[in-house]
């Protein structure tokens, strides 16, 4: 009976896994493109943070509301990549593949998610004014 692995067996931790590089430029391509389709919120982000920035002086209810206004968009759009990836992992992980790529790929599919939705809603809450 052997106490443990031989000198010969045992793995060398300085060497890299190939497999484990191979997935870098997937992780990487899912990412930026996260980030691609964030874009459109981020920029909804920043018109929200404008009113937030320059409060009205005497109207407190409509500061209030831009205020609730932007801490949701805020979790929006923080907070559903963000479960995308943990869920990306888990499925990932429970499937017995690499979490990281899971997790990219959760990320990426909430963001598409996320534009889905702002389009949807702002096609059906869009109207012009005379």
């Amino acid at each position: 009976m052997r106490a443990g692995p031989a000198l010969a067996d045992a793995v060398d931790m300085t060497t890299p896994n190939p497999d484990e590089h191979s997935r870098m430029p997937y992780i990487v391509g899912m990412l930026v493109l996260t980030l691609i389709f964030l874009s459109p919120a981020i920029w909804v982000w920043t018109l929200q943070l404008e009113d937030v920035q320059n409060p009205s002086g005497s109207d407190w209810m409509a500061n209030h509301d831009a205020n609730v206004r932007f801490a949701q968009l805020t979790g929006w759009i923080a907070g559903v990549p963000a479960a995308g990836a943990i869920v990306g992992s888990i499925v990932a992980a429970a499937c017995r593949r690499h979490p990281g790529a899971g997790a990219a790929t959760g990320a990426f599919l909430a963001a598409v998610g996320l534009l889905a939705f702002g389009l949807y809603d702002f096609a059906v809450h869009f109207t012009l004014e005379p």
